[in-house]
């Protein structure tokens, strides 16, 4: 196996479009947007066997003040998970042979990052690896975090005879407050909302600028969409991103903490209904690993997935680490 930098977009797509692990957040010009907005150097991975390309990964890498970092994905760009994409044929081969290939490539992934000398290195995994293994194997650190999953498999009344006696009261009594969802172009407005609602709490928006979003909307008008919800008197009450490709996933939003009305249960079912009506067998929503956010989402009764970051760090990396976390992100979040 060889690991070498792809600079064919088509090659890069065509194996995306073609794995059943490739996200829109995989696609090149995703990751070429990433690129321009972050400051971030793209470098995109295969790993071949012959001709045959058995997985990709997009890596980005910066140089900041002497620290040299690498992320997949990098900070800002607000993306869940990125990551190993693995073939088809890779994912469907027997654990014994598939296992072989993957500890090939852990262990030539480890020597090329080496050879980069990173401070730093984090790589948020999608939930279609699982076998973190061979990356524990060459000195990467695992940590799980998880996603919240609704089955969509299952009927209307199935799932929400899941959700517990506050939501499934909340949906039955929905129509009274004459709320809608409305697919919108105006990602500047849901920019604006959400940096507010964030600096409400004190955190900052994990967004680089509102053009960045834009572009990406302009980009992929199909699969990155902006929803608003607006009350009986049309007013604004709250704004989704989402991305839609193989599953719907809720991917950010902010709802304005003041409204009466149910506004995130609404959200959820309204999102469960438009997934299973477009034929998606997964609708995701995230926050399964935030505290104040898991406990309600909990309560309808989603089921839960892990997605693994690996990562490993010397001691000008732990210090950057404690930097960002301690210094730059509160920094950031006061003068937004």
């Amino acid at each position: 196996m060889q690991i070498s930098i792809i600079h064919e977009k088509d090659m890069w797509d065509r194996f995306i479009d073609q794995s059943p692990g490739g996200t829109v957040f995989h696609k090149w010009d995703f990751l070429k947007t990433v690129e321009k907005h972050t400051g971030y150097k793209l470098l995109p991975y295969g790993f071949y066997i012959s001709e045959e390309i058995m997985c990709v990964v997009p890596l980005f890498y910066r140089n900041i003040r002497g620290v040299k970092m690498l992320f997949s994905p990098p900070p800002q760009s607000g993306i869940p998970y990125l990551g190993f994409v693995l073939s088809r044929n890779c994912m469907n081969m027997k654990l014994s042979k598939k296992g072989q290939r993957l500890y090939e490539m852990g262990k030539i992934f480890s020597a090329e990052v080496d050879s980069l000398s990173p401070n730093y290195v984090s790589v948020c995994l999608t939930p279609s690896i699982t076998d973190v293994r061979p990356f524990k194997w060459n000195g990467f650190i695992t940590d799980p975090l998880y996603t919240f999953y609704f089955n969509l498999e299952h009927s209307l009344d199935e799932i929400c005879d899941g959700f517990n006696t506050s939501k499934r009261t909340a949906v039955k009594k929905m129509d009274k407050y004459n709320m809608k969802l409305v697919e919108t172009n105006d990602i500047g407005q849901f920019y604006k909302s959400s940096v507010e609602r964030y600096r409400d709490q004190g955190l900052t928006f994990p967004i680089v600028s509102k053009e960045y979003l834009q572009e990406l909307h302009q980009l992929f008008p199909a699969q990155i969409k902006v929803y608003s919800i607006t009350d009986a008197e049309d007013n604004m009450i709250g704004g989704v991103l989402t991305s839609e490709h193989r599953k719907l996933t809720m991917w950010m939003g902010s709802v304005k903490p003041a409204v009466k009305a149910p506004v995130n249960e609404f959200l959820f079912w309204e999102f469960i209904k438009k997934s299973k009506n477009e034929g998606y067998q997964i609708m995701e929503m995230g926050g399964a690993d935030i505290p104040r956010l898991c406990a309600f989402k909990s309560q309808f009764n989603p089921d839960m997935y892990v997605n693994y970051r690996i990562y490993k760090k010397d001691l000008i990396g732990s210090m950057a680490e404690w930097f960002y976390i301690n210094v730059h992100r509160k920094r950031t979040s006061a003068e937004v």
